[in-house]
């Protein structure tokens, strides 16, 4: 016969949740914060999915990581990197980048207008469109994790007009999906899902 170890009826156990889906999302911005690197800065923006299958995706994620290790990480984060100005071609692609996740808010928000001031995006949505990338575990398996890969207006994710990114392959090959989603979802009334400092990146 087993003795019963210590702790054992409060060890909780997940099988895991809904695996993300490659498609479009209308997302809020939860916090938003700049953060300097090397080589670059990078405005990393913590999202998460407002209406659907997954609304709460990144919350219900992060509060399940959260029983396991106390050091948990917000998962639902959208990279978007600050140009340097330094005139390179490189560069360009950068602002452009940035211009687009910035209009895409614009576009999404009645009212808002940038004001190169980060701490105003928070609480604001925009249309993100999530597409697969291939990456390698520990144990030298590959697997795909579902991100946020570019962004529109919310408008646009409603209409569906907009194409699902191929799976970007580790080593830079690509697996073509071609997919074009055309789904109408509904927008209601919003409320905050989370206060400061419960997103840690």
């Amino acid at each position: 016969m087993i003795n019963k170890f210590d702790g054992y009826d409060d060890i909780e156990i997940f099988e895991g949740g809904k695996i993300l889906e490659a498609g479009g999302y209308i997302c809020k911005v939860m916090n938003a914060k700049v953060e300097e690197y090397s080589t670059c800065s990078i405005l990393k923006v913590a999202i998460d999915i407002v209406d659907g299958d997954f609304k709460d995706h990144f919350k219900e994620r992060f509060e399940r990581d959260k029983k396991q290790n106390a050091n948990a990480k917000w998962k639902g984060v959208f990279d978007v990197f600050i140009p340097k100005d330094d005139g390179s071609e490189k560069d360009s692609y950068t602002k452009q980048n940035f211009k687009r996740f910035i209009t895409s808010v614009e576009k999404s928000n009645k009212g808002f207008k940038w004001a190169w001031d980060e701490s105003k995006l928070k609480n604001l949505f925009f249309g993100g469109i999530f597409g697969r990338e291939q990456f390698e575990t520990d144990k030298g398996e590959l697997k795909f994790a579902t991100k946020c890969r570019w962004c529109n207006s919310v408008e646009t994710i409603k209409s569906g007009d907009f194409k699902i990114p191929d799976d970007k392959l580790i080593g830079g090959g690509k697996k073509t999906s071609n997919a074009v989603v055309n789904s109408s979802i509904d927008l209601e009334e919003f409320e905050e899902i989370l206060t400061d400092g419960d997103i840690p990146f």
